[in-house]
């Protein structure tokens, strides 16, 4: 017969190995400022001699709140949000939390549900990762008095915290690659426009065919920013361009993949650019240039300002980090030097922000060059 195993200790079994009340051992595990020294001496041997491990459940009833961040996410199976799941579970394990995970599938009514359970447990925060929140959402999470940071979206002005990537500088290093490797038909494959992050990459893409003479750019727009979608567009291409800028490394894989089944050739035809250095940009038989984002990083900072803002309080100061975007050559695009020559770059009347990305690096499959960090810390009240 197998033993039954024993049950966890509880602070009364502490109490009791000790010769104390239970409130002494209370006293000793939260206030022990309270307690002498020889009696909190031997309420820790007992401790440790009963491997006790105090409830996290009934410490929240006493202090208020609880040591969980919530992080709200809009696909918890895409490698992109799980990458910043990770950056974000980092931080909050350093920092002595935890980490409770929340799929929303970007409704704003399951946002609103998970707040509503975040609060009733006591969570002290949440970060969460809007794909398409409008002002009226953001504010309507606000006003559910937990502190609240964004990932991969910027905040509005002095409402709150945030860290994102500068996908404007991203676009605009994707097509000026494809121009210098000879490209000048662009083809632009999106996401919906209603998604500030392909709005953001597509706007980059215009600056930099527009400072380029005789450059054209046109777009189309994926009902999905998935594998699929993206051979299904490849399929359906009439008139082919020499260079495609794909706004998600899904989109650029599945081009890839519908232009092989034409027998079209990546490099050689096409060049293909995609964004976001996923697992996937190294699976197909060509490998994806592509745009990274530091995506850990976006994770790690989100929570930490908002532990800050929970820690500091009355002295917090709301912050906007950005982190600047970088290209990481592959096989999916030629390299400047074999590209035909055409005319050259010439000055226009637009100005455009600065190029704050890093110098292209170029990857073999398997490596992990290094990543591009924050390039602006802007602090408001």
């Amino acid at each position: 017969m197998d033993a039954v195993p024993a049950r966890p200790a509880r602070i009364q079994d502490v109490a009791a190995a000790a010769g104390v009340s239970v409130s002494t051992v209370s006293n000793v595990l939260n206030r022990p400022e309270r307690v002498t020294a020889r009696t909190a001496e031997r309420v820790r041997i007992a401790v440790a001699a009963l491997d006790y491990v105090p409830h996290p459940g009934a410490a929240g009833l006493r202090t208020g709140h609880s040591f969980a961040i919530g992080l709200v996410l809009p696909d918890v199976t895409n490698s992109f949000y799980a990458r910043i799941a990770r950056g974000a579970a980092d931080a909050a394990y350093d920092h002595g939390y935890s980490l409770v995970l929340c799929h929303s599938g970007d409704a704003p009514e399951r946002e609103q549900g998970y707040f509503s359970m975040l609060v009733e447990q006591r969570a002290v925060g949440v970060v969460v990762v809007p794909l398409s929140a409008d002002p009226g959402r953001l504010a309507r999470l606000r006003e559910r008095g937990i502190p609240l940071v964004l990932a991969d979206r910027a905040m509005p002005d002095r409402e709150g915290c945030s860290a994102s990537v500068d996908d404007i500088a991203g676009g605009r290093i994707a097509v000026q690659h494809l121009l210098d490797s000879g490209a000048r038909d662009i083809l632009v494959v999106n996401g919906e426009r209603g998604i500030r992050q392909c709005s953001d990459r597509y706007q980059g893409a215009r600056q930099a065919v527009r400072s380029r003479r005789g450059a054209r750019l046109g777009q189309v727009v994926a009902e999905r920013m998935t594998v699929a979608y993206g051979a299904e567009i490849a399929r359906g291409l009439e008139g082919l361009p020499d260079g495609v800028f794909c706004t998600n490394d899904f989109l650029a894989a599945g081009l890839c993949r519908g232009l092989a089944e034409r027998g079209v050739r990546v490099p050689e035809d096409v060049q293909v650019v995609g964004y976001g250095d996923l697992d996937v940009a190294t699976f197909g038989a060509t490998s994806l240039t592509t745009v990274r984002q530091p995506v850990e990083d976006l994770g790690r900072a989100a929570v930490e300002m908002l532990l800050d803002e929970i820690e500091a309080r009355a002295d917090h100061l709301h912050e906007t980090r950005v982190f600047a975007p970088g290209l990481v050559l592959r096989d999916s695009t030629r390299t400047p030097s074999d590209a035909p020559d055409h005319a050259p770059a010439v000055n226009d009347t637009t100005r455009h922000p600065p190029d704050i990305a890093g110098p292209a690096v170029r990857a073999s499959v398997g490596t992990s060059p290094t990543r591009p960090g924050p390039v602006s810390e802007a602090r408001s009240e």
